[in-house]
């Protein structure tokens, strides 16, 4: 019963908003078991924005927004363990930044995430997803990032201080030409990276830090491109 009144109260929200010039979403959801099913077509999307993030907290939540059109806009905080977060954006000048087990929320835990990003037919997009800034106990994350365009910006940060072995897996596919791509890891956990890049003048970084096991994995295909790679124990 609880997780229906939360659908309903959602579907009020984001009817009336949607049908304007520019498709303007605010969520504040708190509740376990969330389902968020978010589709904007036009100019302006954005749900949420730097300076008031759609937030939810509580465990299980299920993200999914497409955004289609110009400058997209997506800023998500999620408090909660078992996040699964899924955003699609098309178009040009797209910036995604989700937060998944920051501080500040009633639970800010983030075992158990998926965030799976896809930018495609546009130029420059920037995206960043950020797990566990300070949460403890952040273990089982995945991070799926696919871009395709010119100028894009991508940064993928995992922190944790869990003391046990658990896999933290970010891998990235992007296209296009003058990309700027930043990962970073740290605490005592496994960190694996695999970044696939296609494009000229791009600037790759890598670091990882934490006392168990670290694999890197860069494959680039073009000219004038730097990429660093720092792992340390």
């Amino acid at each position: 019963m609880k997780r229906s009144k939360l659908l309903i109260i959602l579907g009020l929200l984001i009817t009336p908003t949607i049908v304007l010039a520019d498709n303007e979403i605010y969520i504040d959801q708190s509740g376990s078991s969330a389902s968020i099913n978010i589709n904007q077509d036009g100019t302006g999307n954005r749900v949420g924005s730097s300076s008031t993030d759609s937030t939810s907290s509580g465990s299980t939540t299920t993200l999914d927004i497409d955004q289609v059109g110009t400058s997209n806009v997506l800023d998500y905080n999620i408090y909660g363990d078992s996040a699964n977060v899924t955003s699609n954006v098309s178009g040009n000048s797209s910036d995604v930044d989700i937060n998944v087990g920051t501080t500040g929320g009633s639970n800010g835990g983030s075992d158990d995430v998926t965030i799976n990003i896809n930018a495609t037919g546009g130029n420059s997009n920037t995206v960043s997803a950020n797990v566990g800034t300070t949460a403890s106990g952040v273990d089982d994350v995945n991070m799926d990032i696919n871009i395709n365009g010119g100028s894009n910006t991508v940064t993928a940060t995992e922190n944790s201080t869990a003391a046990s072995v658990t896999d933290k897996t970010t891998d990235i596919d992007i296209t296009g030409s003058t990309n700027t791509v930043t990962v970073a890891k740290s605490g005592a956990s496994q960190h694996d990276t695999i970044i696939n890049h296609t494009g000229s003048s791009s600037t790759i970084s890598v670091t990882q830090s934490g006392a168990e096991a670290s694999t890197v994995d860069v494959t680039t295909n073009g000219s004038s491109s730097s990429v660093t790679i720092t792992v340390n124990d």
